[in-house]
């Protein structure tokens, strides 16, 4: 008779909060997709700000993509309740992104809409709506941030990651069974949790946001060229664009998107692309900031891209010159932190990757 291990409600209640989250998401994306539409056709009918097609395909792809993982998490939260363990892992990446990215959004949030009344043409009567407005948006992120927390600290217990595992994990929690169905002790690894070697959590939650982003960049085949060609790609400091740049993105998303599952499956190859690209990418920032064409450039093409707005001043803080900077600063700064992540783990990595290879052979 096979063991019935202790249930918790906590696992429970928190595939109930992703099939929630997942029904939102999907609700979000068709509401953008309707407003996306309804907003050029009203610009077009009433001849006034023309909203620019490539950038109507993008938001709308993007969203699109989004409504695809919406989807996903939902299958996510109904495998939770079912206790798969591809289930749990999934939301531990989703968790980590949803984590940072509410963190992330919250500080934007609070640091834009701190510095941008004074430059509103009606300051005084901007500042206090502004202000609700601010509290009102870092509330509403800290939901998923909390919940984000929630499930890092849940689907990483020792008891929560058992009841998860297959049979063989429950009867014996860290060892194999033998061909005649008696426990062995698996190779000596320093990374485990019952049922076999594991993958750092860090590196997985990496390996989401990789794959979401080799995703993303693979959907930059079905937006307009004149997107693509306005844009400008830059490699330690040289610009590049059009067709060069279409086919240096596809080809680095699907580096991120394969090396990214992989990494998650443990495959010993799966680490050192990373590592090698996003080197390249940090070494390719530094030199680009310290081009002085780079900063021109790139104010230009955002120029090109967003549709004018005689209303706005030029000076406002999302769109001035102090703002690109520091998000641009902090972009690649953020990529040093994941480089050095990766570095950090590579060697426990690779250990958890080679035991499960010798126990799979």
């Amino acid at each position: 008779m096979q063991p019935n291990p202790k249930s918790h409600p906590a696992v429970t209640a928190s595939g109930v909060v992703a099939i929630l989250f997942g029904a939102f998401g999907v609700l979000m994306a068709i509401f953008v997709e309707i407003a996306m539409h309804a907003v050029s056709r009203i610009s077009s009918e009433s001849k006034g700000v023309p909203f620019p097609e490539s950038v109507r395909a993008m938001t709308s792809i993007f969203w699109l993509f989004l409504l695809a993982l919406a989807i996903f998490g939902i299958f996510v939260g109904a495998n939770i309740l079912r206790r798969r363990n591809w289930a749990r892992i999934s939301v531990l990446i989703w968790g980590g992104l949803m984590t940072f990215f509410s963190a992330i959004t919250i500080v934007v949030t609070l640091l834009v809409l701190t510095y941008m009344p004074p430059t509103m043409p009606n300051a005084g009567e901007v500042a206090p709506v502004l202000a609700v407005m601010k509290w009102v948006m870092a509330l509403f992120y800290a939901i998923p941030l909390g919940v984000g927390i929630w499930w890092l600290i849940l689907f990483t217990r020792k008891t929560v990651v058992e009841e998860f595992n297959p049979l063989s994990a429950r009867l014996h929690p860290g060892k194999m069974l033998d061909a005649s169905g008696f426990p062995q002790e698996p190779p000596a690894t320093p990374s485990y949790v019952p049922g076999g070697p594991a993958c750092p959590l860090l590196l997985i939650i990496i390996a989401g946001l990789d794959i979401f982003g080799g995703v993303s960049m693979l959907t930059l085949v079905l937006i307009p060229y004149s997107f693509i060609s306005s844009v400008p790609l830059f490699l330690f400091g040289h610009a590049f664009h059009g067709g060069f740049s279409l086919a240096f993105f596809v080809l680095l998303g699907i580096v991120y998107a394969v090396c990214g599952v992989g990494i998650i499956k443990l495959k010993p190859w799966a680490l050192d692309p990373l590592i090698w690209c996003k080197a390249m990418f940090f070494l390719s920032g530094i030199v680009t900031l310290l081009n002085p064409q780079f900063m021109p450039t790139m104010k230009e093409a955002i120029a090109k891209m967003m549709p004018a707005n005689p209303e706005l001043p030029a000076n406002i803080f999302p769109f001035s010159d102090a703002y690109f900077r520091w998000m641009t600063i902090f972009g690649y700064l953020f990529s040093g932190v994941l480089l050095a992540i990766l570095v950090f783990y590579r060697k426990r990595y690779l250990e958890a990757a080679r035991a499960k290879h010798a126990v799979a052979g």
